[in-house]
This record gives structure tokens, C-alpha cells and sequence, in this order.
């Protein structure tokens, strides 16, 4: 192969590597998600928050490949989603509240997972939410130091070498083929210069271009009709941001570092631990019982919840054993006393269960529970194995070695022979008459040790016979009777017993051994008692009268009367009955104990004026054929002279005909009035008249008490406008009268508000002027706007569109529009106003216009020149695509500056040869 054509592939190689990275470059962030996502803002109300990727794995994510769900943490779990937006406002109802931010990636975005952050609890001031974050952040200052660093001097980095990359490319044309390869090395320096001097800018101006350039990015421009963009931008009213300074910004984003993560101290745990009451090995130890375990005393365990998240224990129910259940939420740090106990009926033998609680949390906590069950029957002293004598509800306490029994006290105790005796076997009560208050008998039996030791008794109970000392006072189990000793009991039945026979075995037995026993059966009859025979009759009422009748009275309602038979023997009634009053049937004339009867009475018709008294006896024939009088009913009944009484009463007693307009052409319909004779007296009706009203003939003219009759009234025609109320009286020749109250409005014809088109204003413009980075505000006032309740042919003014350079328009209030200009100048603001008329119902646009207009003035705002940096962030700057590749493209620019360096040796070698 010839020279030249071996350094022509040599060349094309290294031209084919260098251009690797182009490639590379375009590929978009795919993979699954890692790192840590932090919530750019402070967690204070009224604060804009944003997502924060810094920390994000792959980098160069954007706000574009995910979908957002802001979310308010209300509880320990429960969550409200409260915006889908890129940003989230923090409004007062998140206060106290933790925010979460949930990002999922878009469909075919190549990235998989999910991403989640929350805020600390938000306070209502933005200096309160620093001083939050402060504390938490405390201890990783150092880190976090570090990582903003390290993230602005990548990020730096990666920009400068986007930038020369971009250069260079550029200056592959072959007519700067030899410049390119001159300035090759002093390129590479000039790079590491800018790196610092990047890093100064940004350790000393902050990320301030950076945030311009990515709030700006991905905003959607305005059309301009005809107009630079670099005169006059206009942004919308979400758009705009005003700083601490008064400097307009042109987007929402927040300043970084003011994201809040989650802290470690956040982290849930769920843990817990259990302790056995006095047990240093963790075991409730029964010890050895005998198969009775009633008396067996409950152990006591104790746990603890040692997380800081709550507990919501399982349901238990071991084998062998019964333990209580914890039903209640345990919270963090608190505690819990549960009771061990075993299980009732547990066959002889040894158990060992490892007892273990769960936690709906996955958590377990266990502890050891043993005992040993003898059978009655076992060879084994039952004395020596067992703790107490008594159980107590109280923890057993170890005794004093002084106290405790020895061994061979034991012993001879169980070699002795026990042995009780009874002086009688029964115990015969005389017969008792029921209802006793108390038992007027006492028999006595005698309990006598004929064992070979001391007997300790246990008291017999009984649900109808009292054991009793022989002094009287209550007999309790406890009692020690030495050997061929003797104790008297006394015993009586119990008070309260009813009718019937009773009888019970008492048994007096041993509490060292319930074998040994005596007993004596008792027995006693009660009797029913013999009653006073009681006649006896309660009526109900026990007397009753009528006292507001008149003179020609109709029959008044009748009075019902119940008998009712109180005494123990069996009346036989006779019909009841009086001069002044019609008495009905009986019904029932036999009343046994407790049964009832009832009659009727009512004042008979036609008593004169007067008063009138009676006394309806109740009586029974007796055996003898005599009349019993059982018990006498008061009645009475006043008859009073009738005096005539005249009234009337109309319905209804007012009439409202409403309004209607001056030049009314028909007359509000007629309604109709009703007159009652209200009295008890004939009476004669006179016409009635009106001024104003039209008045109709009466139905009738003579009423009958109770009758009425009828008539109209409406408005005369052609009253002019004016309100009229009138009083229409109905009298009669007895000088009584009833007034029904009119009234009836006419309105005067109304006339048409008509705005005035100059009244239409435009407020908010400043006579002061403007900077290039202040936000200006305006409000369109219409003529006629605040027309709120309109009429048919009313005009007003409605702000339409405005126009600085382009032309906005408004659909709907409120009338407010705010803008920014970047050019330095004097501006003049149009507005347009339609007319509007009310055809009755709805506002119409007439199709005539107005328009006002206001001057004003922009001045260049002084800004802070900074050292210019080499990074796709400013405003002239070109933007190197992010692909999320963070490949480190040096050794490409070195390859490619090689490449170059050997095509001028080519050229240089070839004009030397000619």
C-alpha cells in the first residue's frame, strides 16, 4: 500500500471516531430511576414548590418526562391529592401538613420506577419554614455542602464542553483546517480557565442565569402582529413574578436549595419488646399444681412498643394457656400489662409453650409459660408442692426462711389422720307463715374433731339456712378446731323464703382435706298466710261536674267513671243511678280482686237555670238481701242564663292586589271575603263601600249565629301611580263591625338607564413610568358595569380587547390584564369598549364601540454585569441538546484535533513534493 493512501485511512479512521459522540449525544434518558428527589421551595404558605433532580440517576431528566401528583399528608397514611401541576402553590389549608410530590414517568419516555418526596410540616411564614428546615438539615450540612458543590462544578463542566464541542465542530470547514490545528492546544487550556472561572461566577452570582434560562425554557410565545420580539414580550399573569427587589421574573420557579427531603428522624420503625413480671429469664413459671386449677393465680407480662409508628396486635390463643388479647392501638413508646393464666381442665403432666403475640405490622414478641399438673392420685406429697393455700389476686410474695414451714413439719402433718363428726344428722324447722320478717326459730348443731391433728373448717353455704356462731355473729371458713375439740353453729332460715318447702345439706369439711366432711340436711316448710277478708270498691273519677252550661244547652259529652274492685273478695254491683244525670249500663256487674267496670254519666237534657247536686252510690246486695253502699261519686251541674252575644269575623283580614304599572289597562282580578257570625245572636249586614275598591254585593244580609256569607273587592281601573290602602267595613244595625285592610301599589312608568361612554376608564397605569423589569398592571372600567338589577333599553359599556404593540381580549370578568416590557420607550395602552343593551332578559352588543387610551413611559433597568461564562444558559447562547449521556468527550476533541493535524500534514507534504 502506498504512504498516502495508508495516511488517507489512518485519517478516515480517526474522523469516524471523533464522531462517535455525535451519536452518542442523542440519545434521550432512559433506565430505571434512582437517586434521591428533593422538593425545590421552602414548606411555608403562599411559597411555589417545584421538583429539584439534582440528585436524580439517569441525570438530565426533565420536568417533561414525568406526570406530577401533589399530594397532602393529613395523617399518618392518609393522603389528599391537592394538584397535577409541574408546580404546586401552598395554600393555609395545607398548614401543619406534610406535602408529597409523586412523579411516574410519561408513556414511551424509556423510564421506569417512580420518584417520591416530601416536605417538612408547613408553617405560615416563610421564616418560620427556614427555621424548620434549618434544624433538620443540621446534620448533614457537611454533605450537603459538598453535594451542591460537586453539582455546580459538574454541571459547569459539562456546559464548557458542550460549548467547545459545538466550536468545534463548527471550524471543520476545510478553510480553517490549519487554524483549527494551530489553536488545538490553546483550546484545551482555555477550557480548564473557564472551569474556574465558572466556578467563581457561580460561587459568587449563584445559579441566578441558570433559573432564568430554565424558567423561560418550554413557555408557549405569544403572537405578535408585525412586532420584534426583542422590543416587547408579553407574558401571562401566571407568568409573571416579582422578586424581593420589585425586578420581574418570568417564571415561578424558586431559588435552589430550598428543597426538603425527607430526614432519617422520618424513617418509620416498628419494634417492640416484652418483660415478664418477676422473672429475670423471661418465664412465667406455674410451678406444680394439682389438676384443680381454678385457684391457680394469673402471671402478669408487660410489653412495650419501642418504635415510633403504632402497633395493632393479632387476636392470641395459645394451647395450654389462656393470655388476655391487646385489643386497642399501642403507640409509640407506650405500654401494656397483659395476664397469663393456664387453661382449665389440663390433663396431668408437664407443659412448656412459647407464648408469642403478632403485630398486624409483621412484629413478634414471645416469652416462655410452664406448669406442671399433678393428678389426685399421685404418690407425691401435695403438700410440698403446693405454693399456697389460698390464691391471691395480689403477686405471691417469697415468705421469710423464719416463716416458711421445714420439712418436717410437713411430714407429720400429712401422716395425721383427719376426721369430723356431727352431733345430728337433720335439722327439722317448725312451719313458717309467708311474708315473716324474720325466722322465729334457731336449732343448733355441734362439729367435733375425731382426727388425730388440727382441723381447719370450711363454712358450709346455703341459699335458704344461716350458719351462724353460737354467739350469733356470721361463721367464715378459717376456723381451727384441735384435736377432740369441739364447735357449736347455730342455724336458722333465711329471711324472705316464700311459699314452699325447703331443704339443704350442709356440709362442714376440712380445708386440708375436702374427703373429710360432716354433714346435717336441714329442713323447713313455709306456709301461705291466712288473709283479712277486704271489700272494697275505687271508682275513678271520685267526682266530677258541669258548671259552665247554658240556659237551652245541647247534650254536653258524657263523663266515663271506672270501678275498680281493691279489696281481696269477690262484689256483685248493682246498677247505679241519679236525679240530675242519665247514668249508663254497668259493664260488668261481678268484679273479682283487681277487675274493673265502667258507667257513664251526662246532665239529662233541659235543667233551667240553677244549680244542681247528686250522689250516685255504688252498692251491692248482700247475703243477708242488704244494701252495702260501697262508695258514693259527687256530681254537680250549673245551668246559667244565655247573654247575647254579637260578632263578626272576616277571612281573610288582609288583601295585598301587588303592583302594576301607571296606565294599567285591566284591573287586578277580584278576591273574595267571607263574613262569619261568630255570635249567638241574629244579626242584620249593611253593605259595605270603598274609595279606591271596587266592592261587590253581599250574599247574604242576615246571618244566623255560625252562618256567613260572601263578597268581592278589587281595585278601581285608572289609578295613577301612587300607593293605596283602605280599610272596608262591614257593620250592622247592632253597632258591630269587622274591617278587612287593602291594598294595592302603582308604580309610574320606569325610563332607561343610558351610560355615558365617557365614564369608560382605564386604572392601575402608573403616571410615574416603568423599568424594563417591572410587571405593569391595569384595570378597564365599563360605563353602566355596576347595572345590577337592569331594565328593558338600559345601555352599558363592556371592556372588549386591549392592544400596547398586539392585541388581547378579554371573555369574561374581572377586567384585568398585566404585561412587561424589555425595550425602553414611551408606550401608549388602547382599550375597546362595546356597547351593550338589556332587550329584557339578556345584554346585547349594539355593534358600536369606544376606546380610551393612556400613555406611559419605560426606562432600561441598571443591571449587574457579570463575567461572562461558556454555558448554554445565557440569552445569545446556543443550547447543546441533553441527552442524559455523561460520557467525558476530551479524548474525542483530542482525536479529532490529531485528525486534523494530519490532513495539514498531507496538504503541507504534498506541496513540497510539487
Amino acid at each position: 500500500m502506498e504512504r498516502k493512501r495508508f495516511l488517507a485511512v489512518v485519517m478516515t479512521v480517526m474522523m469516524v471516531i471523533s464522531m462517535i459522540p455525535s451519536m452518542v449525544f442523542a440519545a434521550a434518558p432512559s433506565g430505571e430511576l434512582g437517586g434521591k428527589l428533593k422538593i425545590k421551595g421552602l414548606a411555608a404558605v403562599g411559597v411555589v414548590l417545584s421538583a429539584d433532580y439534582a440528585k436524580v440517576t439517569p441525570e438530565e431528566v426533565t420536568d417533561e418526562d414525568f406526570t406530577f401528583s401533589w399530594s397532602r399528608q393529613t395523617g399518618e397514611k392518609e393522603l389528599t391529592q391537592v394538584g397535577t401541576e409541574k408546580t404546586y402553590t401552598i395554600t393555609q389549608d395545607d398548614l401543619g401538613c406534610r406535602l408529597v410530590l409523586d412523579l411516574t414517568p410519561v408513556d414511551g419516555s424509556g423510564l421506569t420506577g417512580t420518584l417520591t418526596a416530601k416536605t417538612l410540616e408547613v408553617a405560615a411564614t416563610e421564616e418560620e419554614a427556614k427555621a424548620v428546615e434549618q434544624e433538620a438539615e443540621d446534620a448533614q450540612q457537611t454533605e450537603t455542602a459538598d453535594g451542591t458543590e460537586n453539582a455546580q462544578l459538574e454541571e459547569t463542566a459539562d456546559g464548557t464542553e458542550d460549548a467547545q464541542l459545538e466550536e468545534t465542530a463548527d471550524g471543520t470547514e476545510d478553510a480553517q483546517l490549519e487554524e483549527t490545528a494551530d489553536n488545538a492546544e490553546g483550546s484545551q487550556d482555555s477550557e480548564n480557565q473557564d472551569v474556574d472561572r465558572t466556578e467563581d461566577v457561580q460561587q459568587n452570582a449563584g445559579n441566578e442565569q441558570e433559573d432564568e434560562s430554565q424558567n423561560t425554557k418550554g413557555q408557549p410565545e405569544e403572537t405578535t402582529e408585525g412586532t420584534d420580539d426583542s422590543q416587547m414580550k408579553i407574558y401571562t399573569e401566571d407568568q409573571l413574578q416579582v422578586d424581593e427587589n420589585g425586578n420581574v421574573q418570568t417564571d415561578g420557579s424558586e431559588k435552589d436549595g430550598q428543597a426538603a427531603g425527607e430526614d432519617d428522624k422520618d424513617k418509620k420503625t416498628y419494634e417492640a419488646t416484652v418483660t415478664v413480671e418477676d422473672s429475670e429469664d423471661q418465664i412465667c413459671d406455674f410451678g406444680t399444681v394439682k389438676s384443680d386449677l381454678e385457684d391457680v393465680e394469673a402471671q402478669y407480662v408487660q410489653i412495650t412498643n419501642t418504635g415510633n409508628e403504632s402497633l395493632n396486635f393479632q387476636e392470641i390463643s395459645p394451647e395450654h394457656f389462656m393470655a388476655q388479647d391487646i385489643i386497642e392501638p399501642l403507640s409509640a413508646g407506650e405500654s401494656v400489662s397483659v395476664w397469663i393464666q393456664p387453661r382449665e381442665g389440663l390433663e396431668p403432666g408437664e407443659y412448656d409453650d412459647m407464648i408469642t403475640y403478632r403485630t398486624e405490622e409483621g412484629i413478634e414478641v414471645s416469652f416462655e409459660a410452664k406448669i406442671a399438673v399433678e393428678g389426685e392420685d399421685d404418690s407425691s406429697d401435695d403438700e410440698d408442692l403446693k405454693p399456697s393455700d389460698e390464691p391471691s389476686a395480689e403477686p405471691t410474695e417469697t415468705p421469710d426462711d423464719s416463716e416458711a414451714p421445714s420439712a418436717g413439719d410437713n411430714a407429720d402433718a400429712s401422716l395425721e389422720a383427719q376426721s369430723l363428726e356431727v352431733n345430728t344428722g337433720s335439722l327439722n324447722f317448725s312451719d313458717i307463715e309467708e311474708n315473716y320478717t324474720q325466722a322465729n326459730e334457731t336449732l343448733s348443731v355441734t362439729v367435733i374433731n375425731t382426727g388425730d391433728g388440727i382441723i381447719t373448717l370450711k363454712i358450709p353455704k346455703s341459699d335458704y339456712f344461716e350458719v351462724m356462731n353460737e354467739d350469733g355473729s356470721e361463721a367464715v371458713s378459717g376456723i381451727q378446731i384441735a384435736k377432740g375439740d369441739s364447735l357449736m353453729f347455730m342455724v336458722q332460715p333465711k329471711t324472705g323464703l316464700t311459699k314452699g318447702d325447703y331443704s339443704d345439706t350442709l356440709i362442714f369439711e376440712s380445708e386440708e382435706d375436702s374427703e373429710v366432711a360432716a354433714q346435717v340436711t336441714a329442713e323447713v316448710s313455709v306456709k301461705e298466710a291466712e288473709q283479712e277478708q277486704i271489700t272494697a270498691v275505687q271508682a275513678d273519677p271520685e267526682s266530677f261536674s258541669y258548671d259552665d252550661l247554658k240556659e237551652g244547652y245541647d247534650t254536653p259529652e258524657a263523663t266515663t267513671i271506672t270501678l275498680t274492685n281493691t279489696g281481696n273478695t269477690t262484689v256483685s254491683l248493682m246498677q247505679p243511678y241519679a236525679e240530675y244525670f242519665d247514668i249508663g249500663e254497668l259493664s260488668a256487674s261481678v268484679l273479682e280482686p283487681g277487675d274493673s267496670a265502667a258507667f257513664t254519666a251526662v246532665p239529662v237534657t233541659g235543667l233551667k237555670v240553677g244549680n244542681y247536686l247528686d250522689s250516685i252510690q255504688i252498692a251491692q246486695t248482700s247475703s243477708e238481701g242488704q244494701e252495702d253502699v260501697l262508695t258514693t261519686i259527687k256530681a254537680s251541674a250549673t245551668v246559667s242564663e244565655v247573654k247575647k252575644i254579637y260578632k263578626l269575623s272576616v277571612t281573610p283580614e288582609e288583601l295585598n292586589f301587588g303592583k302594576a304599572k301607571e296606565g294599567y289597562s285591566e284591573a287586578p282580578e277580584a278576591q273574595k271575603v267571607t263574613v262569619t257570625n261568630e255570635g249567638n245572636t241574629n244579626v242584620t249586614l249593611n253593605a259595605p263601600s270603598g274609595k279606591n275598591f271596587k266592592i261587590g254585593k253581599l250574599s247574604a244580609t242576615e246571618l244566623a249565629p255560625g252562618e256567613s256569607c260572601t263578597f268581592k273587592i278589587r281595585p278601581k281601573a285608572g289609578l295613577k301611580a301612587g300607593s293605596y290602602t283602605e280599610s272596608v267595613v262591614i257593620d250592622n244595625e247592632q253597632q258591630i263591625s269587622a274591617e278587612v285592610k287593602v291594598q294595592f301599589t302603582v308604580k309610574a312608568a320606569r325610563k332607561a338607564k343610558i351610560a355615558d361612554p365617557a365614564d369608560n376608564k382605564i386604572t392601575g397605569i402608573s403616571s410615574d413610568g416603568y423599568t424594563t423589569q417591572s410587571k405593569i398592571t391595569f384595570t378597564a372600567v365599563g360605563a353602566g358595569m355596576d347595572n345590577e338589577s337592569p331594565g328593558k333599553g338600559d345601555v352599558r359599556y363592556v371592556p372588549y380587547n386591549w392592544k400596547v404593540i398586539n392585541t388581547n381580549s378579554w371573555s369574561s370578568a374581572p377586567y384585568t390584564a398585566a404585561f412587561g416590557i424589555t425595550k425602553a420607550g414611551t408606550y401608549t395602552l388602547t382599550v375597546t369598549f362595546d356597547r351593550q343593551k338589556y332587550n329584557g332578559s339578556e345584554w346585547e352588543n349594539t355593534g358600536e364601540q369606544d376606546t380610551k387610551q393612556v400613555n406611559f413611559s419605560i426606562t432600561q433597568a441598571q443591571t449587574v454585569t457579570a463575567t461572562p461564562t461558556p454555558q448554554p444558559n445565557g440569552a445569545t447562547a446556543k443550547s447543546a441538546v441533553k441527552t442524559g449521556d455523561t460520557t467525558n468527550i476530551t479524548p474525542f476533541v483530542i482525536i479529532l484535533a490529531i485528525a486534523a493535524g494530519c490532513i495539514v500534514g498531507v496538504v503541507v507534504y504534498k506541496r513540497r513534493k510539487k
